[in-house]
């Protein structure tokens, strides 16, 4: 678990989403070792549907820290949440992802853990793939034996079962994703995640009542119990699925005009909503105040939280105003009374009371030379 603040870069004028992870010991140690992990994978894959890693470190006095892409906008989840976008633009934000996704198979790296709140779209339609930290790769685990890592209701039933992850447990994953965007509902429900495992291994998928039967064959089929039984790639499962849905000419011809597009395309879906203005976050008020924090590690970078929130319900960074030249107002996490280390009017620190010593030891040797200058020219008696 960790925290994402918006950080500012002053050296290259640039804001950054800055994930850190307050733990010790072993789990500060795993921690810094996945991050790590994420910024090679980033460096290795290079896309423009990948959110870019900058840095990584071990800032003491706050935890291992990830610097990476700040991306504008929100992540699936919430679109889906709030049931606002056009299907056309729903099937251009998939292939975006489903390149991203297709990349990292390309490079033997398994995401583990896809799903909406992992996949941002920025305001100008952009979409990017986020969150390699646990992937994995033909690099040692990171996991404990027994370790169960991802999220439940986009797992594929082998993972559930303790099976190791595979380009396909991914693909099941994008599946559960593109039916919860397409539906507005998960295909294995369940109150909680306990009854939701239940579902996944011992039932099959729940399908609207509306749903035509192409649509069913091609969900039928992603989501089957046996990984030989799915699609043999993502494109194997998108574009029978764009066919089975009811878009219109104009529509569907922009949409197959984007499965010929290269995976670096770099491709940008205008974002078209239902209702334009009810589902665009407030920015934040003007009066809000924060407190700057210098990042060592990042030479310089300052992070501003706003109200710290969990990563897991916190798919995209938060926006907020960049502070101003003195920011006043409470620290981050990890700084509070005691642990800032800047002198204060108040604060005596090992600096000052060094200075206090030498004056006081000057100011007796000057006495001391004083007395003895005013006794030698005393006259005598």
């Amino acid at each position: 678990m960790g925290v994402v603040y918006l950080a500012e870069d002053p050296l290259l004028k640039r804001r950054l989403a800055l994930k850190v992870v307050r733990a010790a010991g072993e789990e500060r140690e795993l921690a810094l070792e996945r991050f790590k992990r994420e910024a090679e994978i980033s460096a290795q894959l290079n896309h423009p549907n990948i959110v870019t890693v900058y840095d990584v470190g071990d800032e003491p006095a706050m935890g291992p820290f990830i610097a990476m892409e700040y991306v504008e906008g929100n992540s699936l989840g919430k679109f889906i949440r709030d049931n606002s976008l056009e299907l056309e633009t729903k099937f251009g934000i998939l292939i975006q992802a489903m390149r991203a996704l297709r990349a990292a198979h390309r490079h033997a790296i398994v995401h583990r853990d896809v799903k909406p709140d992992n996949i941002l779209v920025a305001e100008d339609g952009r979409v990017k793939l986020m969150d390699f930290g646990i992937a994995k790769t033909m690099a040692p685990r990171l996991t404990n034996a027994g370790e169960f890592l991802g999220s439940p209701a986009y797992s594929a039933p082998e993972l559930l079962r303790g099976g190791d992850p595979t380009p396909s447990s991914d693909r099941y994953a994008f599946a559960v994703t593109s039916f919860e965007l397409l539906t507005g509902q998960l295909p294995h429900p369940g109150t909680n995640v306990a009854a939701v495992i239940t579902h996944i291994l011992t039932e099959p998928p729940v399908f609207p009542a509306g749903m035509s039967g192409d649509m069913t064959k091609v969900f039928r089929q992603a989501l089957s119990q046996d990984p030989e039984e799915r699609p043999g790639s993502l494109m194997d499962f998108l574009l029978p699925l764009v066919d089975a849905y009811p878009l219109d000419p104009n529509s569907r011809t922009r949409v197959n005009e984007l499965f010929r597009h290269d995976d670096h395309a770099g491709d940008i879906v205008p974002l078209r909503r239902l209702r334009p203005s009810a589902n665009i976050p407030p920015e934040p008020p003007s009066s809000a105040t924060s407190t700057g924090r210098t990042t060592a590690g990042l030479g310089g970078v300052r992070a501003t939280p706003v109200r710290p929130i969990p990563s897991y319900t916190l798919p995209s960074p938060v926006k907020i105003e960049l502070e101003t030249e003195s920011p006043t107002g409470t620290r981050p996490p990890g700084h509070g009374q005691g642990q800032d280390r800047r002198p204060g009017a108040d604060e005596v620190t090992p600096l000052t009371m060094v200075k206090w010593f030498i004056a006081i030891l000057v100011a007796g040797q000057l006495i001391w030379w004083l007395y003895r200058l005013l006794n030698s020219s005393a006259p005598p008696t």
